[in-house]
């Protein structure tokens, strides 16, 4: 599975001697027992809309245990999200794999990075009744800018035609299934962005408060309201670490998009461009 560094703002710095709590071998018993209370957190959204940055974020709080694409989870998930057909033969995997995390993270909670889980958030939500899910999204100008400097993101549009239509990863409808090819890939990134929109707003309803949808642009302007959203969301006993943070990510877009680009995704999305005030 191809994927890219990500580009969006650094991640926390972490502290000297950090108390992480490791769990031990009675939390392990305790937690197989009943008797600790853990659960999932998943961090879920369209790539490079914030998600690795969200992720790392999380990551070092001493409450929590963290895992940023990693096999397997990562792997089923986004071949799951590709085609549904596989979801019969792969969830379990995922389910089982997602157990073995928990027991590892106990007594801390156990937060996962793979952000293509959006299209599973239902069935994961079923398996793990106590998960959590933190979205993030991010301007379409801006993410679609960040999908074309990334050739291992844009690549899944020159390959749409491997995996079965409608295509709900990319946007891809069975009448569309006719022009695709004939779209700029300005356009194909507009409408997986677009897929993902509606997908996380279906999910605010479906969810309801075991969701909480963040801004990437806010989470840049106003990072110590966001975080103390996030940690009473998870109801950490102990306050987030501020991350870095790179506000100039809020602008490169204004400088990569050329005007036909700009109206390529403007007739994607419905609406144009707004700049982020400096």
């Amino acid at each position: 599975m191809t994927h890219t560094k990500s580009e969006e703002p650094l991640e926390p710095v972490a502290e000297k001697n950090s108390p992480i709590k490791k769990g031990t071998v009675a939390d392990k018993v305790r937690y197989l027992l009943g008797h600790v209370r853990t659960y999932p957190i998943y961090v879920i959204g369209t790539g490079r809309s914030g998600t690795h940055w969200l992720g790392y974020s999380l990551k070092d709080h001493p409450e929590i245990r963290a895992t940023i694409e990693q096999e397997p989870m990562f792997g089923l998930s986004t071949r799951m999200a590709l085609n549904p057909a596989l979801e019969e033969s792969l969830f379990p995997r995922l389910v089982r794999a997602y157990k073995k995390q928990l027991f590892k993270s106990a007594p801390r909670l156990y937060l996962d990075k793979s952000h293509p889980n959006i299209w599973l958030a239902e069935r994961l939500k079923e398996a793990f009744p106590e998960a959590r899910f933190i979205g993030i999204e991010r301007d379409p100008y801006a993410t679609v800018a960040s999908m074309l400097k990334h050739k291992g993101v844009s690549a899944w549009h020159a390959r749409w035609r491997e995996f079965p239509v409608p295509n709900r990863f990319l946007g891809i409808t069975p009448e569309m299934a006719q022009y695709y090819d004939t779209l700029p890939l300005p356009a194909q990134c507009a409408f997986r962005w677009r897929a993902h929109h509606q997908r996380m707003t279906e999910l605010q309803s479906t969810l309801g408060e075991d969701l909480l949808v963040i801004s990437f642009e806010t989470f840049v302007q106003e990072t110590d309201r966001v975080l103390a959203t996030l940690n009473q969301f998870l109801g950490l006993k102990s306050p987030l670490r501020k991350p870095e943070v790179k506000t100039e990510t809020l602008h490169k877009w204004e400088n990569q998009l050329s005007d036909e680009a700009l109206q390529q995704i403007e007739d994607t999305v419905g609406f144009g461009p707004t700049p982020v005030t400096r």
